[in-house]
């Protein structure tokens, strides 16, 4: 039996597949050792996969089987973990504090933001999460120098990270008002988003409206997204003509997921109908509707 895990190494973080059949007692909740392309860590395992068959490898493994998990964390690389937490805390604020005398003296080092630094379990490895406006913004040397001789043998890893993912790690109040923020809270991994998906819910076109606390386009607009393309299919469009219980008239709105149309009638004003209950009179009506057939 392949028993397949799935391991975050931090609330907020990315999870990652790891085969776990050396393991099959293994249980969410639990943390294990994992190696990782920056030294061991230490992660809790999010959900468990038993299969008969051999799993195909997942798209992160990039056709690669996917690695072992090490072991199950013992009380030794719990102690460890905490430990190096501790650390991680100490070289994130000497190294923000290294990066804001540097951009007193040089402009281009005022559009680098360091959001996270972690540790590997072994203590050989450091990695440095950072943001930068342009792709011009890199750490630079003498960044770079200066984290070498903060962190000592240990080698440093820049990873540079898009506005969603740090904003993923930081956490925080969402732009809606919900204590957490959607990517914090439970997207695994970011999808594409466009302007269509807000259209499409009617939904204000205003930055404010539409963009998250990142900067970029709200994870929540593809949320019910594909509902209202369905829903739209057998309504109307705005500004068509339609054939309704009470004469012909325009419609002005569509409500998708409720199924219904307000239609603008001469000389009645505007009235709310179920999508069941008009037809269209226009070309550019819906062709799809439920009458449409019997209006032709």
């Amino acid at each position: 039996m392949t028993v397949i895990v799935r391991v975050r190494f931090r609330p907020g973080g990315s999870a990652y597949d790891y085969d776990a059949t050396a393991l099959p007692q293994v249980q969410r909740g639990d943390f294990v050792v994992v190696p990782t392309q920056f030294g061991p860590q230490v992660g809790e395992v999010l959900q468990v996969r038993r299969e008969e068959a051999a799993l195909p490898p997942e798209p992160q493994s990039q056709g690669r089987a996917l690695e072992a998990v090490l072991r199950r964390a013992n009380a030794q690389d719990l102690a460890l973990r905490h430990l190096r937490q501790g650390k991680e805390v100490e070289i994130l604020v000497n190294l923000r504090a290294k990066l804001k005398a540097l951009a007193q003296r040089e402009r281009r080092y005022r559009q680098i933001r360091i959001v996270e630094v972690e540790l590997s379990l072994d203590d050989r490895h450091v990695r440095v999460l950072y943001t930068a406006e342009s792709d011009e913004g890199g750490p630079g040397g003498a960044l770079r120098k200066a984290a070498q001789r903060l962190v000592g043998p240990r080698q440093v890893h820049w990873v540079r990270l898009g506005p969603r993912d740090a904003a993923k790690l930081a956490g925080g109040v969402g732009a809606c008002g919900l204590p957490q923020r959607c990517c914090n809270a439970f997207l695994g991994s970011f999808q594409s988003v466009s302007v269509r998906m807000a259209k499409v819910q009617n939904i204000s076109l205003s930055p404010t409206e539409i963009s998250g606390m990142c900067g970029r386009l709200r994870c929540c607009l593809r949320f019910e997204f594909e509902q209202y393309v369905e829903a739209r299919q057998t309504l109307p469009k705005e500004r068509s003509v339609v054939q309704t219980p009470e004469g012909v008239g325009r419609v002005v709105a569509v409500q998708p997921l409720a199924r219904q149309v307000t239609v603008e009638i001469p000389d009645k004003g505007r009235w709310t109908f179920h999508g069941d209950d008009i037809a269209p009179a226009s070309p550019n009506g819906c062709a799809n509707c439920p009458r449409a057939a019997s209006a032709a």
